[in-house]
């Protein structure tokens, strides 16, 4: 199992390094590879630009992908994670494209799991102080 890590922004750092200093194998696809390098390069070599197809590729059954990219992706990458028989997460909000995509994951038996990750958890605790 390989953990495909899609994005190396500032919300996604400290997750990335404790999965890849813990042993979890973890590629890393980034559009600039120079700056995953500088996020992760000290700890791991297997760092790849980011490419939808040559991710699909490097895909396998069991694998997950994580999507820390902007929202616009999340749908495409799930899709693809889905016909591959490959688990996704990402940060964002579960939009009605991704809902859509429900009964394929249970039918391929993945896990499509959002709402996980810095963004989400910044509005609940923000919404926590003010109540």
């Amino acid at each position: 199992m390989t953990v495909h890590w899609c994005g190396t922004g500032l919300s996604a750092i400290p997750g990335l390094r404790r999965l890849i200093q813990n042993g979890v194998p973890v590629t890393v696809w980034n559009r600039t590879i120079a700056k995953a390098q500088e996020a992760v390069g000290d700890i791991t070599d297997d760092i790849r630009a980011f490419d939808p197809d040559a991710l699909a590729e490097a895909t396998q059954a069991g694998d997950v992908v994580v999507s820390m990219l902007p929202g616009d992706w999340h749908v495409q990458l799930a899709e693809m994670a889905i016909s591959k028989n490959t688990h996704f997460v990402s940060s964002s909000y579960i939009a009605p494209e991704m809902r859509a995509l429900d009964s394929a994951a249970k039918m391929a038996g993945v896990a499509v799991v959002n709402e996980v990750g810095l963004d989400p958890g910044i509005d609940h605790l923000m919404a926590h102080a003010l109540v």
